[in-house]
């Protein structure tokens, strides 16, 4: 018995109406930069500061053995506020949202969602990613230049395989490899934190709960775009409700730099 099937949704026509969720997501995300540069700044505990070193070649441990803290360390770029840093990604969110305010925009944007391609999505996804490892790696004591700017990358490009697999699925190709390989890569910025955060156990120092937690919560929300997008491509073979993707997507993407600001608030 064949189970009938739901017809693609239409393209639209004229210009859709301002997408009140997105603008939702907007005053969220912009009210919790402001606390997250409040919180940051009355906190005395947490760490402020980004710092960037680099490792001067040709040094080595006197015994052979694996490096955990190399000096000296000079900083290449000391000073950026994290909480301004975490801000920043979050008004990013923003802008991102409010540019759907922009006819143009909104209707190109309407029509890949009826296609259930979701570029502007997977744009905005791609440097939540990198940045948010970027900030998490940073919580996280990696202040490596050669480390950081692959985690930066691998977290954006990872994201940037979805954009392959909208598009081969939508003219009827396979996408499936195109999500395995961005889901690989995306893993991989994890992968070097958590070695971090076993080297620093090693080297005989005690990662706060509050690093921990924010780190857990990040990954989570990180993945909760990956099986999100999975399980629509499950339910929904046939790729006819492209615009449910899509609403599901724009609450699910701003969940990661918003686990950043519990980093502000809770220090310890």
């Amino acid at each position: 018995m064949n189970t009938p099937t739901r017809p693609r949704a239409d393209a639209p026509t004229g210009t859709p109406p301002v997408p009140r969720a997105d603008l939702t997501v907007a005053a969220a995300a912009v009210i919790l930069a402001a606390v997250a540069l409040v919180a940051s700044s009355l906190q005395s505990g947490f760490a402020p500061l980004i710092t960037l070193t680099l490792t001067p070649p040709g040094i080595a441990p006197a015994d052979g053995g694996m490096i955990i803290v190399v000096t000296p360390t000079p900083d290449l770029l000391p000073g950026i506020q994290m909480g301004a840093a975490i801000a920043t990604l979050l008004f990013f969110v923003a802008g991102m949202r409010l540019l759907l305010l922009i006819p143009a925009v909104r209707r190109r944007h309407a029509t890949d969602a009826a296609a259930d391609r979701h570029t502007w999505r997977w744009i905005e996804y791609s440097q939540l990613a990198g940045v948010g490892t970027f900030l998490v790696a940073q919580l996280n004591g990696i202040t490596e230049v050669t480390s950081l700017v692959p985690i930066y990358a691998l977290g954006a490009a990872g994201a940037l395989f979805l954009i392959v697999h909208d598009h081969r699925a939508a003219t009827g190709r396979f996408g499936g490899p195109a999500f395995a390989l961005g889901s690989a890569v995306a893993i991989v910025p994890w992968g070097v934190i958590a070695f971090a955060q076993i080297t620093t156990l090693l080297a005989g120092f005690e990662v706060s709960a509050s690093v921990r937690v924010v780190t857990l919560l990040m990954l989570a929300a990180s993945a909760s775009v990956w099986v999100v997008t999975g399980w629509r491509a499950r339910r929904d073979p046939k790729r006819t409700d492209g615009c449910r993707t899509d609403a599901l997507l724009g609450w699910v993407l701003p969940l990661a730099p918003a686990a950043l600001v519990l980093s502000t608030v809770w220090v310890g």
